[in-house]
């Protein structure tokens, strides 16, 4: 009996079929079309449903609305706080020796604290004197600001001004602008402060905090019978005498405004520092704007930047020669030839310098020293960094040029020697100490970069400085320069000599 077998055919598990699936797949791909990549393993995602709390929605509304808040409807500039940057490493003691009124407060940010209440008994005697000499009605006058209130109201911080009703805030710009007015119109002669409060009053006048709105001192001299109040106002502003013709009368946010403006000059700061391919530039920047977004985005995410940023941070880039500046104060650059001169002018943007071979002469603008010069220029410096001020920051830039200069008394007496600098100190160490002081964490922000790379690159030639040196050592008084002459001349007419005796024999 024949024995019959009979072929019982196995399941084959699924990971032995994917197998052979895979392996037949691979070479009919080498027979066709050659190698080619695995397929990719398909990825299981889960969704996640988040819901948006109310608290959340809210956030997302306030970022949509902020757009519209930020352009202002006021037709009057804001008079602004000392920004938190400064007040942080500024001490209580510091703040109320250089931000905070002495004798007399202006506005609502100080009004009413004891120190200055003596004051606001003859503010109602200069508001009468003024009346007298602009032939005024001082019901129009205060009708005309108290139908402004509004705009008055959004010029300060909201805290200080909801302390006061429109009544009472129209007749406190009414007092204090016309004691301004007066002031300036009697340039600070008035008989009933002594000269110790005149002097504080000056220096209160320029006080960051302590400002009026400039349209509240016009609604008020625009109907007085003052023909020279404009003039005045202009005059009042400059520090050196120059005439009010030539500095135009720009309204300004404030006095502060106009003193930084008298200061800048008519080009108003750094505006007429950029050059036509500069606008160019800018223009094209602003067009495009989105494209330019995104490039930077993807170079700051790149290592290479990344990289590049850290080289640069810690001084190991390649190109810091170009950008940093060696020199450091008025004697080394005299050491390389370099010369001061008075620009003629007491405009800040007066700044220029020249090369001239182995010589460069730089000119810079008359400024006086005295003890209100430590204050206004704080308070300019803090007006800079506010955010409705311009933006050119030319005042912080020169302070910060002006730093690098000088380092030590020397220096502060080379400018006085030059003209440029008018002590009234008394102290040249002093006058040094002041300028480190308000430089002292202040950003430089590049007004006068074109300047100091000129003067870069005269300072890098060593030729330069040992010219320079050479004639300040040999040739530094006028009897040795005569030595000098007199020495070639002798050496002249003894070679002819020797040389018509050589010939005669």
């Amino acid at each position: 009996m024949e024995a019959k077998q009979k072929l019982i055919k196995k399941p084959v598990p699924q990971s032995g079929i994917r197998q052979q699936r895979a392996s037949s797949w691979r070479e009919d791909c080498d027979q066709t079309e050659g190698p080619k990549p695995e397929p990719e393993i398909e990825e299981h995602r889960i969704d996640v449903i988040v819901e948006i709390s109310d608290r959340v929605k809210n956030w997302i509304g306030s970022v949509g609305n902020a757009k519209e808040r930020t352009p202002s409807q006021n037709p009057w500039p804001s008079i602004p706080k000392v920004p938190d940057q400064i007040l942080r490493g500024t001490t209580p003691s510091v703040f109320k020796k250089f931000y905070e009124p002495r004798v007399i407060s202006f506005g609502p940010y100080h009004h009413g604290k004891p120190h200055l209440q003596s004051m606001e008994k003859i503010k109602p005697l200069c508001a009468k004197e003024f009346l007298a000499a602009s032939h005024q009605s001082i019901e129009d006058v205060y009708k005309k600001i108290e139908s402004n209130i509004e705009a008055v109201r959004k010029c300060y911080d909201r805290r200080p001004t909801n302390k006061y009703d429109d009544e009472t805030l129209a007749w406190m710009m009414l007092l204090d602008g016309r004691f301004i007015l007066q002031f300036i119109l009697l340039k600070g002669n008035i008989q009933v402060l002594r000269e110790h409060q005149i002097s504080f009053v000056q220096v209160d006048l320029f006080l960051l905090g302590n400002q009026l709105p400039f349209g509240v001192l016009q609604l008020i001299f625009e109907g007085a019978r003052v023909i020279t109040m404009k003039d005045r106002i202009k005059e009042f502003g400059m520090s050196d005498g120059t005439s009010a013709s030539e500095m135009p009368l720009e309204k300004p946010a404030h006095l502060l405004d106009l003193l930084r403006s008298a200061f800048l000059g008519s080009s108003r700061g750094g505006d007429k520092k950029m050059n036509s391919k500069q606008q160019e530039q800018k223009a094209a920047n602003n067009n495009n704007n989105t494209h330019h977004c995104w490039r930077m985005m993807k170079e700051f995410l790149s290592f290479q930047c990344l990289f590049q940023m850290i080289r640069r941070l810690f001084g190991l880039s390649q190109d810091n020669n170009n950008q940093w500046k060696t020199f450091r104060h008025i004697r080394e650059l005299k050491a390389a030839g370099i010369h001061f001169k008075p620009s003629g002018t007491s405009f800040l943007t007066d700044i220029s310098f020249k090369s001239h071979f182995f010589y460069g002469y730089m000119k810079l603008p008359f400024l006086l020293i005295d003890g209100s010069t430590k204050p206004k220029l704080l308070n300019l410096v803090a007006y800079e960094m506010c955010p409705d001020a311009p933006k050119d920051y030319t005042v912080s830039s020169f302070l910060c040029f002006l730093d690098d200069l000088i380092d030590h008394p020397d220096d502060v007496k080379e400018l006085r020697s030059k003209k440029i600098l008018y002590n009234s100190l008394g102290s040249d160490r002093e006058v040094a100490r002041i300028f480190n002081e308000i430089t002292d964490a202040l950003v430089d922000f590049g007004v006068y970069e074109d300047v100091k790379d000129d003067i870069q690159k005269h300072y890098d030639k060593i030729v330069n400085t040992w010219i320079a040196q050479a004639l300040h050592d040999h040739f530094s008084s006028p009897w040795t320069f005569m030595a000098f002459i007199a020495a070639v001349f002798i050496l002249f007419v003894t070679g002819v000599q020797t040389y018509y005796t050589i010939a005669d024999n």
